[in-house]
């Protein structure tokens, strides 16, 4: 074969490639990455308490504030295409201001007696989620995090974790680091809202 045949079989190639059809990348397929799961930890409920709505910093029938400083969490429960998750029971637990779950058989005198430790909402038809909480603070091996899970009937669908962006804790936390590039899913940055903190958080589902 002499150079120009060959030369012209290359152009050949090159115009048959430029008219295919283009087939997406995985990530351009998919759409929106998924919220990785991580695990529930030790300290779900054992019990849930009486007040377990959207509010924690507060608990019906005792007449004070948590301890701790108060964060908004908000976001959106939605599928790969951005599409809501109407009706998606988000479920959140932490520790209080002390380092200490509640509803777990700790005893009543170790805990902030005025944070409810657990809540949990039903999204919208938007898919919107909201909880008033305080701001999460680390313990011994932890950085600072925020429990989630999210449910559709009886069939729970993610358990994960929040994490609080630039927070020191973040890079010596184990279960934070295992989560590579996929951490920044789980990450809120926190703005000022007037005396209190606001973070969002959209939850991809499958």
């Amino acid at each position: 074969m002499n150079r120009f045949d060959s030369r012209r079989r290359v152009i050949g190639y090159l115009g048959a490639a430029a008219l295919a059809p283009l087939v997406p990348t995985p990530s351009l397929a998919d759409g929106r990455a998924l919220t990785p799961p991580m695990t529930e930890g030790p300290f779900y409920p054992r019990m849930f308490p009486d007040d377990s709505d959207a509010d924690l910093t507060r608990v019906t029938g005792r007449n004070g504030r948590a301890q701790g400083t108060s964060l908004e969490v908000t976001g959106r429960v939605v599928d790969r295409t951005g599409r809501a998750v109407a009706g998606a029971r988000v479920e959140i637990w932490q520790c209080d201001a002390l380092g200490q779950y509640h509803h777990v058989g700790v005893p009543e005198s170790s805990v902030d007696p005025f944070f409810q430790g657990f809540g949990a909402v039903i999204a919208d038809a938007d898919g919107h989620y909201r909880f008033q909480t305080i701001r999460p603070v680390p313990y011994p091996g932890r950085t600072p995090h925020i429990h989630f899970t999210v449910a559709q009937g009886e069939r729970r669908r993610l358990t994960s974790q929040m994490f609080i962006e630039g927070d020191p804790g973040n890079e010596r936390d184990g279960l934070y680091r295992r989560l590579g590039r996929e951490a920044q899913l789980v990450t809120m940055r926190l703005a000022n809202s007037g005396a209190a903190l606001r973070g969002q958080l959209d939850i991809v589902l499958e």
